[in-house]
């Protein structure tokens, strides 16, 4: 015993020595290493806070220029009405639109009132009579805010002008400012006034007003004034109400540990701070810093005066606070943060202690590397030692200790090995056998536990599946049963199923059942061994469905010993199926029926006029010079077309009449048991009614005509096919006599050219897919900051089947394929073959496809690109799928639901022709994108369009503010690259890089190096 304390004191003490200086060299290296991050964060701080407080504000000023921008184009476009219009017709149509009210004040006709869609008025008459320039003012400014206003006021609240003589033109949706005011109303001594006269702003500028709070909006506001001179003379101005409640609530947002988000004007006055929300409101959001008497704030204020630049950082005086600013252009706010030294300190004392565990991480294994030399050269040879001597002690047999080494230890091992030599041959044989019996029993245990842990997987098994499991003995006794059986017939917990029959199960269960004497006669029958069905439904008196399944259960040597219940709710699965078939029967955008739906119920019309004779008639239509549409004004205004069309045919047509969506813009009504008679009168109708339904679309009003073609059966066919192929070209022969019109079916001017070219072209596209005619060409998308090539874009061409080697060009049989739905079938190749290329070039970065509207109402799409993508093993971040934005805001719904799918394969999401939609900002939130590809119409002639250049700088910070990167396309010149470098865009494509072309030199090239322009 006194050995043994002593072996175990010295090499204690020599463990806590080694320990003592590995510990001071560890707390050296922290106290180094925390003066080390003191220094760095003084540095680093103010420009994490100074790059955050930047994006904010770059986030928070381009409604702001927006609007300051809306105004002016307002104000130039008043002030050109003026100049151009008919004196005495504007001065007639005064008098049509406006009537002096009892109490004095001229307004709107009552009549005429549409808040939802015009401006009102109220406008006091002076003593003189209300002038010629007032009259002529009223009107110009009604018809242009009654044009534009509904278009302004999704971004901003309002759109007004104000009169010098006291008066008020304003459209703000759904308010009617001219019937809520009294004779007492005056815009007299508004800021909005007092900031346009002319001594006060003889520049005659784009002005702000004041932060206010609008009662009837419940919001916070700011105004955007532009004065409004005419004939030399200030006759008012032209402004927008800007909410600014975002701003606010996103400052509000803040919390003090990590820093305060604040808005403050150049003069001191708070707009925004997190803490003073009440007392700002109270101040009606004029609270001045120096009214607070606030030491912080006033240091923060006088930190931003001094410096005079537009965003900076740094500590206030005290040193309690980092401070960055930002200035929000327009306004002339500044976005403001304020991050507490306390919370730097703390993170600092983290990086502390992290450091520590670093060190101390990396002493463990030297300590344990040290132990371990000591413990095989001290420790072991003297254990083993004083084990033999006691073991030889106490009578024992001991073991030999066989030491190596040539030290005294081992001399003395050595001695004590040759005495106990003889008492170990001795007991080898004894040994042997007891090892054998061990062995034995060793593996027998192992046996149990392994059927014990199988059994264990199997019970855990039948517990974590959905359906519910109940085995029943050959007695019908229940001998097993699962928790999700438990829980499918809503049974209580802690009721004991086991040992019951199978009877008692029934009486458990039958009162969730809808027809619990059906379930019973099946039991019953199964019980006298009765053959019965694999599989029974049960229905749930709450409308679900569940299936029963039994199935035989024997062991090895095929002893009957009992069956198996499954039990499994189906509900889900069947509703699905019901949704299935709805989507497959419905146009995703009108949700009219589809042409699937057409052709199922004009086969089930025919087999049902086989037995029962009868008369129908079939119209089909299209609308004329809708491709104009689509090409002037965007998918987007052609995709809102088609939605108003359908409806205001909608409401023409009878109970038993069905109205289809065919494709494109062609429809299609089957009218059974109809005569020529009631189908001419229904066309006539739809005739009318879309040549007399006014379109607004971009500032103009458009107004569509239409071609109509009538069939009748049995007078023009009697069968569908010839019944579908006359109206058609009834529709055509409609379109031949000078469109806008409807026609009978005449069988001696079937000689339609669209018609055949029509057929000729779906024919051609259906034989470029059967033969392999298709072909991708391949134009380069570059890094704009060091020119290297981030990815392709696919490029659909078809190859002239009579020409071999002339390509077509994708304008030609585009539009042909989606009126078809060969479109679907096109996107499903050059999905297939751009997979297909990038498993064979594995250097190649990535490959950008486009993908038709059409395909938003393929919901197996997503899986179909998942396959392929497993199929080829590409990752699926090297395919870029593109999707036009005026196909996607179309449909919101759908497209989100499709991006969403799409999102889930792991593919990146890129928007194309960003920008087309006037809200293209507010589809962000919905359309979950990736990558914006910016409209070219915004990137030709980038350096001679100021306005364009305006709204490609807001794309490209706004992008990079939501972590989105952008690209731009038509890039032609070297001038547009570099502007467009400057302006930070992250990717650029073009014929100034390159062409498309099949063979790319990056199909060939094994790394991806910078572009040649």
């Amino acid at each position: 015993m006194l050995h043994t304390r002593s072996r175990a004191s010295l090499i204690h003490r020599l463990s806590l020595s080694i320990w003592g200086l590995f510990l001071a060299l560890l707390l050296l290296l922290s106290a180094l290493g925390y003066l080390t991050m003191r220094l760095a964060t003084d540095r680093v701080v103010p420009l994490v806070a100074k790059h955050t407080v930047e994006l904010r504000a770059g986030a928070s000023e381009g409604l702001f220029l927006q609007a300051e921008q809306s105004v002016a184009r307002l104000q130039q476009e008043l002030l050109w009405r003026l100049t151009k219009t008919d004196r005495e017709a504007a001065l007639a149509r005064f008098d049509a639109l406006f009537a002096r009210s009892p109490d004095g004040l001229w307004r709107l006709r009552p009549e005429l009132v549409d808040a939802e869609r015009a401006p009102t008025l109220y406008l006091h008459q002076s003593p003189q009579g209300l002038g010629e320039s007032a009259r002529l003012r009223a009107v110009v400014a009604y018809d242009l805010l009654r044009e534009q206003g509904p278009a302004l006021a999704p971004p901003f609240f309002s759109a007004y002008m104000d009169f010098v003589e006291d008066g008020l033109m304003v459209y703000a949706r759904g308010v009617d400012w001219g019937s809520g005011a009294d004779a007492n109303a005056t815009n007299t001594g508004y800021p909005t006034m007092q900031g346009s006269e002319p001594h006060r702003n003889p520049q005659r500028k784009v002005f702000w007003t004041p932060v206010y709070f609008d009662e009837q909006a419940d919001t916070w506001m700011v105004s955007v004034i532009k004065p409004l001179d005419w004939q030399g003379q200030w006759v008012g101005t032209l402004g927008h109400d800007v909410s600014i409640q975002t701003l606010i609530d996103r400052t509000a947002a803040s919390h003090q540990d990590d820093g305060i988000q604040m808005v403050m004007s150049a003069d001191g006055g708070l707009i925004a701070h997190p803490q003073l929300r009440e007392r700002i409101a109270a101040a009606d959001g004029q609270l001045n810093v120096a009214t607070l008497r606030d030491p912080l704030l006033e240091q923060v204020h006088r930190m931003i005066v001094r410096a005079g630049t537009d965003s900076g950082a740094g500590r206030t005086p005290d040193g309690s606070q980092w401070v960055a600013w930002s200035k929000i252009h327009g306004p002339g706010w500044y976005q403001v943060y304020l991050l507490p030294q306390s919370r730097v300190n703390h993170l600092l004392a983290w990086g502390l202690a992290a450091l520590f565990c670093i060190g101390l991480i990396g002493l463990l294994p030297a300590m344990w590397l040290l132990r371990r030399r000591v413990r095989r050269l001290v420790a072991v040879p003297l254990k083993r030692l004083t084990v033999a001597v006691d073991e030889l002690g106490q009578g024992l047999e001991p073991k030999p200790i066989a030491m190596q080494s040539n030290d005294e230890l081992g001399r003395l091992a050595d001695a004590f090995d040759d005495m106990v030599e003889e008492l170990v041959q001795q007991r080898a044989l004894q040994f042997a056998h007891a090892q054998a019996l061990q062995t034995e029993v060793d593996e027998r245990r192992q046996f149990m536990t392994r059927l014990e842990e199988e059994r264990a997987r199997l019970l855990a098994l039948l517990g974590a599946m959905n359906q519910g499991i109940l085995f029943v003995s050959s007695e019908n006794r229940v001998t097993y049963c699962n928790a999700a059986f438990i829980a499918l017939w809503e049974i209580a917990e802690g009721t004991p199923l086991a040992g019951r029959g199978t009877c008692e199960i029934f009486e458990l269960t039958k009162g969730l059942m809808a027809n619990p004497q059906e379930f019973g006669h099946h039991l019953e029958s199964a019980q006298e061994g009765r053959d019965t069905s694999e599989q029974f439904e049960v229905r749930l008196q709450d409308g679900r469905t569940v299936t029963h399944r039994t199935h035989s259960v024997s062991d090895a040597q095929g002893r009957h010993l009992g069956r198996l219940w499954v039990h499994e709710d189906v509900t889900r699965e069947r509703q699905a199926a019901d949704q299935l078939i709805r989507l497959a029967e419905h146009d995703a955008l009108t949700g009219l029926y589809n042409r699937r739906r057409f052709e199922d119920d004009l086969a089930r019309f025919f087999h049902d006029a086989e037995r029962t004779p009868g008369q129908a008639a079939l119209l089909f239509f299209d609308l004329d010079e809708f491709k104009y549409i689509n090409d002037t004004y965007g998918h987007r205004a052609g995709d809102s077309v088609l939605n108003r069309m359908s409806v205001e045919v909608r409401t023409l047509i009878r109970s038993d009449d069905t109205l289809f969506r065919l494709g494109g813009d062609e429809f299609a009504v089957l009218m059974p048991h109809a005569s020529l008679d009631d189908a001419q009168h229904l066309a006539e109708r739809i005739v009318r009614r879309i040549s007399q339904t006014p379109l607004h679309m971009h500032e103009q009003t458009v107004r569509l005509t239409t071609s109509l073609g009538i069939a009748h059966f049995p007078t023009h066919a009697d069968n569908a096919e010839d019944l579908v192929a006359h109206a058609d070209a009834a529709m055509y022969q409609a379109k031949h006599t000078g469109k806008n019109r409807w026609n009978v079916y005449r069988p001696d001017r079937d000689t339609s050219r669209e018609m055949a070219t029509r057929l000729a072209w779906n024919d051609r596209i259906a034989q470029a897919l059967e033969s392999n005619l298709l072909r991708l060409h391949f134009q380069g998308v570059y890094r704009a900051g060091n020119g290297h090539l981030a990815h392709l874009e696919a490029l659909i061409r078809m190859e002239d089947e009579a020409n071999p080697g002339q390509l077509i060009m994708p304008a030609q049989f585009i539009d042909h394929a989606e009126k078809s739905g060969k479109i679907l079938e096109i996107d499903r190749w050059v999905i297939q073959e751009s997979i297909r290329l990038l498993a064979i070039h594995p250097h190649l970065p990535a490959i950008a496809i486009n993908i038709s509207g059409r395909s938003f109402d393929d919901p197996e799409l997503p899986a179909y690109i998942t396959a392929q993508l497993q199929r080829q093993h590409v990752s699926p971040r090297r395919l870029l799928v593109e999707l036009t934005e005026t196909s996607a805001v179309s449909d919101m719904g759908d497209a989100a639901r499709f991006i969403a799918a799409l999102r889930r394969t792991g593919c990146t999401i890129c928007l194309d022709d960003f920008g087309t939609g006037f809200s293209s900002f507010a589809y962000l939130k919905h359309l979950q994108a990736d990558v914006l590809k910016i409209d070219g119409m915004f990137i030709r002639d980038l350096p001679q369009e100021r306005d364009n250049q305006v709204f490609v700088r807001a794309i490209i910070e706004v992008a990079r503010g939501m972590g989105k990167q952008t690209v731009a396309e038509f890039v032609e010149d070297g001038r547009t690259l570099l502007m467009l470098r400057e302006m930070g865009v992250d990717m650029v494509q073009g014929y100034h890089l390159d062409r498309p072309k099949a063979d790319h030199p990056a199909l060939r090239e094994k790394s991806d190096g910078p572009a040649s322009p």
